[in-house]
């Protein structure tokens, strides 16, 4: 791992504890790094877990739901100027997490779209690897990114139910719309 991998890993444990309560403890075992060109694949696979998040419904087949226009563009032609994206990896190197940030134009965008100038995140984690602070340190070290970026402000969309809203809004994200049932949330970055 180079030295900006391990610092964002070390930064994003200690903000991560910031999170926690006291009497939780920090154990991890997994790292964050920057996703490559070879990652399109799982970033992929964690668009499809944005997208079929609530566990307890039918998932239909991955391929079947990113050939949708909507979601098929959202991926497409990755690693083009400004596209990032961290992983989360479990200790054994599989990847299990990914967040990741993209620009779009207004007369090409997504559904978090507020302006050519601020990019849209997406963020999902495995769902057996949930709820161990993953989404918070993937979220950590992507805005991380973001700021060295010179990057302002960053959206997403997300709806109204599902969980993850609780985390946006606990990082700072706040309501400025809305996207057919989603809410589009915005957070400042400087």
């Amino acid at each position: 791992m180079t030295k900006t991998g391990w610092i964002i890993f070390l930064t994003s444990i200690f903000l991560l504890s910031a999170f926690l309560h006291d009497d939780e403890m920090l154990e991890t075992t997994w790292k964050i790094r920057f996703a490559t060109q070879t990652d399109v694949p799982f970033l992929r696979e964690m668009l499809y877990e944005a997208v079929c998040w609530r566990p307890h419904q039918p998932r239909p087949p991955l391929e079947e739901v990113l050939a949708e226009p909507e979601l098929a563009k959202l991926l497409s032609g990755w690693g083009r100027n400004g596209d990032t994206a961290v992983v989360a990896e479990w200790e054994d190197g599989m990847p299990v997490g990914a967040a990741w940030y993209r620009s779009w134009m207004a007369e090409n965008h997504s559904y978090g779209f507020v302006d050519a100038d601020t990019p849209e995140l997406g963020i999902a984690v495995r769902q057996e690897f949930r709820q161990r602070g993953i989404g918070t340190a993937l979220l950590t070290a992507l805005l991380q990114q973001a700021r060295r970026s010179a990057i302002a402000r960053i959206s997403l969309s997300v709806e109204p139910e599902n969980y993850s809203r609780a985390l946006y809004e606990k990082l700072g994200f706040k309501r400025v719309g809305t996207s057919g049932t989603s809410l589009t949330m915005l957070l400042e970055l400087r």
